[in-house]
C-alpha cells in the first residue's frame, strides 16, 4: 500500500498558485572519490604453524589455515571464513555469508613494505563479480618464522572500488530521510526520531537513527544487535556539489573520511 500511495503522489501536479517544497541540498545521488580518503582501518595478522589469527577483525578469529570453511563464533552474518597458503607471500581468504561471497588475495611486496589486497565479491542482486583493490603499508615486523602477511598493516587507500559500492542515494522530505544504496541497504527515518530497521541481507539487526547537524549536516547512528557500531555524518558543501562523509567507530574512535561527488 504505501509503495502505491507514493506513485500516486508523483503523479499530482500542484497548483500554479502553490509553490513547490524547496529541494534539500542533500537530495540526490552521491559517488565517493577514492582521492579524498583518509582514516583507513589497521589490519593484525598471524600466519604460523598452518594457523592464521586476525587480532583487528570484528569479532577477532583464529583456525587452521587450511582452507577448509570454519564458523567464526561471534559473527552471526558469517556464515563461513577460510583461509588458504597460497605462496610465499600471499594467502587467500573465502567468506561466505548471506550478504556476500567473497574472496580477498592478500599479497606482500618483495621489500616486505607493503601489501597489495584483491576482493572479488558477489552479492545478491547484482548480477557481475564486484572487484575491489586496496593498499596497506607495514608498520610492524611479523615475527620470527611467521608467513609474510603476519604483522601490522595500516591502509593507505582503496586502488579501485566498483560504483555501485561507492554510490548513495540520499532524500530529505517533510522531515524525513531516506537513505539507499545499489548493493540494497536502505532505510527511512524520521530527523530527529527513533531508530528504526535498516533494509540489508545480513542476518544482524541493524537500526538507523537519523539526526539535523546543520542546513547542510545529518548524523546517522547505527546500531548492531543493540551496540552502537558507527556514527556517520553527511555535510553537504555550500556548493552542493560535493558531499564529505565521515564515519566513526565508536571503539577507539577512529574516523574515516571521504567525499562524494553529486552525480
Amino acid at each position: 500500500m504505501a509503495a502505491a500511495r507514493l506513485i500516486l503522489t508523483a503523479a499530482i501536479t500542484l497548483p500554479a498558485s502553490m509553490p513547490a517544497a524547496a529541494k534539500s541540498p542533500f537530495d540526490g545521488k552521491w559517488v565517493a572519490d577514492l582521492d579524498t580518503q583518509s582514516g583507513l582501518a589497521t589490519d593484525i595478522y598471524l600466519v604460523a604453524d598452518g594457523s592464521y589469527a586476525c587480532k583487528s577483525c570484528t569479532p577477532p578469529r583464529a583456525y587452521p589455515a587450511d582452507g577448509q570453511p570454519h564458523a567464526i563464533p561471534g559473527a552471526p552474518d558469517v556464515i563461513s571464513e577460510a583461509v588458504t597458503i597460497a605462496g610465499p607471500r600471499t594467502i587467500v581468504t573465502h567468506i561466505v555469508s548471506p550478504a556476500l561471497d567473497r574472496t580477498t588475495t592478500m599479497t606482500v611486496a618483495p621489500d616486505d613494505q607493503s601489501a597489495t589486497y584483491v576482493s572479488i565479491d558477489h552479492r545478491p542482486g547484482i548480477k557481475t563479480a564486484l572487484r575491489t583493490e586496496y593498499l596497506a603499508r607495514r608498520t610492524a615486523p611479523a615475527p620470527p618464522g611467521a608467513h609474510p602477511v603476519s604483522g601490522t598493516w595500516q591502509g593507505v587507500r582503496y586502488v579501485a572500488v566498483p560504483a555501485e559500492v561507492r554510490t548513495t542515494e540520499l532524500r530529505v522530505d517533510g522531515g524525513m530521510f531516506t537513505y539507499r544504496t545499489p548493493l540494497g541497504t536502505s532505510f527511512i527515518a524520521r530527523l530527529g526520531g527513533d531508530y528504526v530497521p535498516i533494509r540489508t541481507s545480513y542476518k544482524s539487526a541493524l537500526l538507523a537513527a537519523v539526526r539535523r547537524v546543520g542546513d547542510r549536516q545529518i548524523e546517522e547512528s547505527v546500531k548492531q544487535d543493540g551496540k552502537l557500531v558507527a556514527v556517520r555524518t553527511f555535510t553537504v558543501a555550500p556548493d552542493g556539489r560535493t558531499m564529505e562523509i565521515a564515519t566513526r567507530n565508536p571503539d577507539g574512535g577512529a574516523v574515516f573520511r571521504i567525499t562524494a561527488r553529486k552525480q
